[in-house]
């Protein structure tokens, strides 16, 4: 058996690419993530794994574009990024809900906003755009219903 391979995720090294140094704020505490995101823009513009999930495809993207912004660097690959964004939104207005990868509806608003908060301007009024505010919305409402139902019982035991 072997033991087994993992690939490298765009989402996840933006994150850490985000990261500022400790002892110095203007620049990251590990500039070789930001380097492997300058390196690794496939053809297209986009960021991502080789097998095409254009849900997927959209938030490794979107979460590579904001790492680049907020070091102020690349501009070329973060037009190149912004560019592709609307094709890969038409492409999952398009795609089988069914493939549409866990949190979608939640963490892609939360990275349009805050791309947005950066300055980066990423079309947020198409159709596709404001079904998945409205999903995020009711999931988020859906949970704080819970949680205060959740808050209610466990005040109840406590009687």
């Amino acid at each position: 058996m072997d033991d087994g391979r993992i690939t490298i995720s765009a989402y996840d090294t933006a994150w850490i690419a985000l990261i500022a140094d400790v002892n110095n704020s203007d620049n990251p505490q590990f500039p070789s993530s930001l380097q492997w995101i300058i390196d690794n823009q496939l053809p297209d513009g986009s960021w991502g794994e080789a097998h095409f999930c254009p849900y997927d495809r959209l938030l490794n993207t979107l979460a590579c574009i904001i790492a680049l912004k907020s070091w102020t660097t690349h501009e070329d690959k973060i037009a190149e990024g912004i560019a592709i964004i609307k094709t890969l939104l038409d492409m999952c207005k398009l795609e089988n809900v069914e493939s549409m990868i866990c949190g979608f509806e939640v963490i892609f608003p939360a990275l349009l906003e805050r791309a947005r908060n950066l300055g980066i301007e990423i079309p947020s009024d198409t159709p596709f755009v404001k079904e998945i505010c409205a999903a995020r919305d009711l999931k988020l409402e859906r949970c704080s219903n819970r949680s205060k139902i959740s808050l209610v019982c466990a005040s109840r035991e406590k009687l």
